[in-house]
């Protein structure tokens, strides 16, 4: 990004700022090339051709189910390790770790007979090998919040050069001669206790997942896929057929209430405590300030930089609470805005972009406020919704030129 100084129309000084990412060597193409997606709409309501679909930020594949005998000889069997998809298949049902949905199911291209799962379960849990997947699996799922303990909110101070901003042109932004940007202060405060205790109950143990064997009989990885799904969505994961990733909407709702007391008093600052209600635009606008320019850019590996060393697999991502003590990259970010959003606002739309920066996989956040002519949007859902950038200081409505939105796809939250 480009700063430009003006003052009566004369350039005083140029100013270059290094990018927020730095795009990553091209990865090598799959065989048979890259995936197509659907085309969407692009900002300007044009249709693109069908393209490569973006890498989403936060999403992998998990090892399958390990057969340790061989199929039967009169049934070959359709999810044999050579056939068996390499993410789970059996949708998640509103049940909890032994109140299995005990449907027929059949793993063979032989008749379908009855097949009662959480028998085949058993059996499968019981096998030596499979001795750290029954723990994980019998171990407590429910997450319950400790007492509470409040500590200080890491990052208070934050300044904003919006007032400053004479004119944009692409990535350059031009600056008033002489202006300061406003300097904001929040003396706010989160309850550390649940920000802990939720961090430590997201996610799940990949040794657990990477070591499940089962003999090949009827209903085994039905059994398996429903067991490893239904649990794994009580720690914030879903499993569908484009892989693991993180349940943003479960971090949110989780989230959004221990936030809240900051959205306010971030709201209050950046509008000086008003008399008025700000609109949900001048609101949202606040928050972005903060999240932008307050949180720093940590970026977030498992096993690397995690905050809890206890062997789990977060996907790349730290909840909302914990990004006020320790920031993270764009999908921290991304989900610490729209839920600091939904803890005061429960009406705007919302949804989470996976786009690329250059090669790299990244998010940004879509808002469905009230929009300006010129702003960067997409639609969800029939609804406009501008686009935020949670990582560098860009206005609502608008992204750098190196990131890719043509091909972006979007999901709302609630």
């Amino acid at each position: 990004m480009r700063i430009a100084t003006i003052a009566s129309g004369i350039l005083l000084a140029v100013i270059t700022i290094e990018p927020a990412f730095a795009a990553a060597p091209p990865a090598a193409a799959a065989p048979g090339g890259p995936a197509l997606s659907t085309p969407m709409s692009t900002p300007s309501g044009a249709r693109s051709p069908a393209r490569a679909r973006p890498t989403r930020k936060g999403s992998m594949t998990r090892r399958a189910p390990r057969a340790i005998d061989p199929a039967p000889a009169t049934a070959p069997n359709a999810n044999s390790p050579a056939n068996a998809p390499n993410v789970p298949t059996v949708p998640a049902t509103p049940s909890t770790p032994g109140e299995l949905n005990n449907t027929t199911a059949n793993d063979t291209n032989s008749a379908a007979t009855p097949v009662n799962i959480a028998a085949v379960l058993a059996s499968i849990l019981a096998m030596p090998e499979n001795a750290s997947f029954r723990a994980w699996y019998e171990s407590p799922h429910e997450f319950s919040a400790p007492r509470a303990r409040f500590r200080n909110i890491a990052f208070v101070d934050w300044t904003d050069d919006q007032s400053c901003i004479v004119r944009r042109d692409a990535d350059n932004k031009f600056m008033r001669a002489g202006c300061a940007p406003a300097a904001f202060r929040i003396p706010s405060a989160i309850d550390t206790a649940r920000a802990d205790a939720l961090e430590r109950h997201f996610g799940f143990p990949s040794a657990a997942l990477e070591t499940i064997a089962y003999r090949q009989t009827p209903g085994a990885l039905a059994a398996i896929e429903q067991a490893v799904t239904q649990t794994l969505a009580q720690h914030g994961i879903t499993c569908t057929v484009d892989g693991i990733a993180p349940d943003h909407q479960w971090i949110l709702d989780q989230s959004a209430p221990a936030v809240r007391g900051v959205a306010i008093d971030i709201i209050n600052a950046y509008w000086n405590n008003p008399r008025t209600q700000p609109s949900a635009r001048q609101s949202i606008e606040a928050l972005t300030s903060y999240v932008q320019n307050a949180i720093p850019y940590h970026k977030v590996d498992d096993h690397r930089n995690d905050l809890v060393d206890d062997g789990k697999t977060r996907c790349g991502l730290r909840t909302p609470a914990e990004a006020l003590l320790e920031g993270g990259d764009c999908d921290t970010k991304s989900l610490l805005l729209a839920t600091l959003i939904r803890s005061i606002d429960s009406d705007t739309p919302l949804a989470l972009v996976y786009c690329m920066n250059g090669n790299t996989p990244h998010m940004i956040l879509a808002i469905g406020c009230s929009t300006q002519p010129g702003e960067q949007c997409i639609t969800v859902n029939n609804t406009p919704m501008a686009l935020v950038e949670s990582t560098s200081d860009w206005d609502i409505g608008h992204v750098g030129s190196t990131v890719a939105i043509d091909d972006a796809e979007a999901v709302a939250l609630r």
